[in-house]
Parts: C-alpha cells; sequence; structure tokens
C-alpha cells in the first residue's frame, strides 16, 4: 500500500426497501363484499328495469266521450295489461263538460316480492251533453194584464242537466195593449246545443182571473181506513200554516207522528217558522214521533252549508223519530236561481253531509215529477213522496208518502198534510 494513500471504505449506506403493506383480511373481504354488492344491484337495476319496460296497457279506445253526470268506471276502458292494474280514480269524473284525463297504473312483483315496478299510463275523455233542456212548466193558458210587459221567463218554468242557464226565446207576436189569446212556439237551448220546444197560448186579459179550490176534503180517519196496511202509521206534517194546534186532540184522532217545518231558507239565512218552538214541544209532550223539515230556495253550497250549520244548532243534539227533510220545490221559476239540475242535486247531498256528520239522518222531499225528472241517485236517498192519489205509480223506493193535502183532523183548523211512514 503506498504512502498517503489509505484506504477508503465506502459505505454506501443501504436504503432501506419499503415495506410492503399487507391489506387485512377484514379490508379485502369489504371490498368483496362491495363488488358482490355492486354486482347484485347491477343485477336487481336490470331486472326491475327489464320488468318495468315490460309493463304495458292498451285501452279500449282513444279519447272516448262520456256522458254529463254519467257513471263510467274506470277500469271497463282498459282493454289488455300486464301484472296489476289500478286507477287514480273508480270512475270517470262526469261532473262538468270538457277535456279530461284519468291516470292508471300498471304494476308487477318481482323476486319474490321484494320489489314491485309500476308504470303509469293516461287517457284522455271528454264529458259531453247530449240532454236536451228540461220543460218544467209549459206556461199554456197563462193570463196576463195588459199593459203590463211581457217577459217569456216569467211564464215558463225550464232547466237543464248541466247548462245553469240555458237560452229560452220564442217565435210569434203578442200585443200587451190589446186582449186576445196569442200563441207562441218556445225553444230552450243550453250551451251544448240541445233543444227543446214546445207551443203555448197566452190569453192577455184586463184582469187577471182568480182561482179557487174546490177539491174535496178528506178526514183523518178516513184516510187512514183507505189507506191502511202492514208496515205502516199515519200522520202530517205541518208549519205556521195551521196556527195553533191542540196535539193531544191530533194523536187521540189516530195520528202517530208529525213532521214540524222547522224554517225556510234564503241565501244561506233560515228564517225560524214562528210555530216551530211551540210545536215541537207540545207534540214532543203529545207522545207523537217527531220530524222536521227545512223548505229552502237556497242556490250555492255555501248557502245550504249554512242552513244545514243553523238547523243543527237549532236542535242542539235532540234526537229525532224522523229524518231532517230536505224540502226544495220552486221549480216553476227553476230558470231565475241560475243552477243546472246537477248543481240542485248538490245541495242535497252537501245539506245530508252536514247532517251526518252531527248524527242526524237526511230525506229528500219531492214530488213525484220532479223526482223522476229532476232528482238523481232516488234509490239510494231515502225518499218523501208527495203524490196526491189514490194509488201512486212511482217505481222508486220511498219511505214516506204525502198522499194527501187536503186532509182534516181534529185539533186543526183548516188543511193539513197526510203522510204514511212505512216501516
Amino acid at each position: 500500500m503506498s504512502e498517503g494513500k489509505h484506504d477508503v471504505k465506502t459505505h454506501a449506506k443501504a436504503e432501506e426497501a419499503p415495506k410492503k403493506k399487507r391489506r387485512s383480511p377484514l379490508k379485502i373481504l369489504l371490498a368483496l363484499i362491495l363488488l358482490l354488492a355492486a354486482a347484485v344491484a347491477g343485477s336487481v337495476y336490470y331486472i326491475y328495469k327489464t320488468a318495468e319496460d315490460s309493463l304495458e296497457l292498451k285501452f279500449k279506445e282513444d279519447k272516448p266521450a262520456v256522458e254529463f253526470g254519467g257513471d263510467y268506471k274506470a277500469l271497463d276502458y282498459v282493454q289488455e295489461w300486464t301484472g296489476d292494474v289500478s286507477a287514480s280514480a273508480a270512475s270517470l269524473d262526469t261532473g262538468s263538460l270538457g277535456e279530461k284525463t284519468i291516470t292508471y297504473t300498471v304494476s308487477q312483483p318481482i323476486l319474490r316480492g321484494l320489489f314491485t315496478p309500476s308504470k303509469e299510463f293516461t287517457l284522455s275523455y271528454t264529458v259531453i251533453d247530449t240532454v236536451a233542456p228540461l220543460m218544467l212548466w209549459s206556461g199554456d193558458g197563462v193570463v196576463v194584464e195588459r199593459g203590463t210587459e211581457f217577459d217569456i221567463k216569467n211564464v215558463t218554468g225550464y232547466g237543464d242537466n248541466a247548462d245553469p242557464a240555458p237560452e229560452i226565446k220564442y217565435d210569434g207576436k203578442i200585443d200587451m195593449n190589446e186582449n186576445g189569446e196569442y200563441p207562441l212556439h218556445v225553444t230552450v237551448t243550453d250551451a251544448s246545443g240541445n233543444s227543446t220546444d214546445w207551443d203555448m197560448t197566452v190569453e192577455v186579459a184586463d184582469t187577471l182571473p182568480v182561482y179557487e179550490d174546490d177539491s174535496p176534503r178528506t178526514p183523518f180517519g178516513d184516510f187512514v181506513t183507505g189507506y191502511s196496511g202492514d208496515g205502516r202509521t199515519f200522520g202530517i206534517d205541518v208549519s205556521a200554516w195551521q196556527d195553533e194546534i191542540d196535539f193531544e186532540a191530533v194523536r187521540k184522532a189516530g195520528c202517530e207522528f208529525v213532521i214540524i217545518r222547522i224554517g225556510y231558507s234564503e241565501n244561506g239565512k233560515v228564517t225560524v217558522d214562528k210555530r216551530f218552538d211551540e210545536n215541537y214541544k207540545k207534540a214532543k209532550a203529545a207522545g207523537l214521533k217527531v220530524g222536521v223539515y227545512l223548505f229552502t230556495y237556497d242556490k250555492t253550497e255555501e248557502e245550504i252549508r249554512s242552513s244545514a250549520a243553523w238547523v243543527i244548532d237549532k236542535l242542539g243534539g235532540d234526537k229525532l223519530d224522523l229524518p231532517v227533510a230536505f224540502d226544495w220545490e220552486d221549480f216553476g221559476q227553476f230558470q231565475t236561481y241560475n243552477m243546472s239540475f246537477a248543481d240542485l242535486n248538490k245541495l242535497y247531498d252537501v245539506f245530508s253531509e252536514e247532517l251526518s256528520k252531527n248524527g242526524y239522518d237526511c230525506m229528500l222531499y219531492g214530488s213525484l215529477n220532479y223526482l223522476e225528472k229532476v232528482w238523481d241517485d232516488t234509490d239510494i236517498r231515502p225518499v218523501w213522496l208527495a203524490h196526491y192519489t189514490d194509488k201512486t205509480d212511482y217505481k222508486g223506493p220511498y219511505i214516506l208518502w204525502q198522499a194527501s193535502a187536503t186532509g182534516n183532523i181534529d185539533g186543526i183548523d183548516g188543511d193539513v198534510d197526510m203522510d204514511i211512514l212505512y216501516h
């Protein structure tokens, strides 16, 4: 080894190789689980979408036309479908005219009911009105006073199932300054173009005729005998028109129940019958079964709801033996109320609903003609029939029959309505 020269051992610092971290078995397992879950989720999604895409529904017809106020079951319009089908409503909405839609949902459980894919389908339909307006009072033979103004609306009565304001016109001339008889041809047309027409004769005269009621009067005892039968009881209905009533005498005459006017309403304001409190108290004291009726001129849902609230408050929770009667009967001037027949029927429904919520049953009072032509659902609504005849030919069900308006009974001076209650 030469001088000044020395061995230098170069110690290269060995770099330590990084230690390879080993994944824990738990993390590996978790990763595998996530991968498997993703695979399963993808498979389920594929199965779900495939099942969803396979859902189909076919309607029997596109854009069907249905009649206003009719009952059309929603499922009747479905021809074919896969899986299960349901509709957003049980029936098509026919409460107003025009274009409407209803939604159907088709569904099918998969994977043993774990998932239920569904798809919606929409049916468009049109509600139309093909029913002509109804003549309620022809006005034929009416007498009007000479020198006054003639208005066809004042001497006729008419209405429509859907249109609250059908148009009336007449052909013919009438001279209100010349006495005589004038033939007219009247036509009433609704908003859908349906029309009804009739002929009438108007008489112009110096004075209006005075009509006398010469109908025979029927004693209550004869009424009971004439209409007797199983499952029947007999009674009367009264208001302030009968003035003061001796209900003890009424009961002794064979009367078993009385229906008392509680009041009359107009524009949602009720005027109590001036004899109601007295009649109600005395009838109960005499041991008679008691019911009440509201005579109403109301024309909107808000008005009749207000009147119903008044009736409920007036009864104060008292139990009645008979349903509360809804009495709307101003059909001779129906057109002045700006209501359709559908609107009128809704008034009864609202009145009945309000009473039912407060523990009272309701029944519909009506004459045979209007029960058959104007009122709906008379097969399910409790009906108090007014028909003055020995034997009614009304075909619908009824729980009460007002068979006479010219009865006589001890305890009442003058005429009284007489009724039969069926059990």
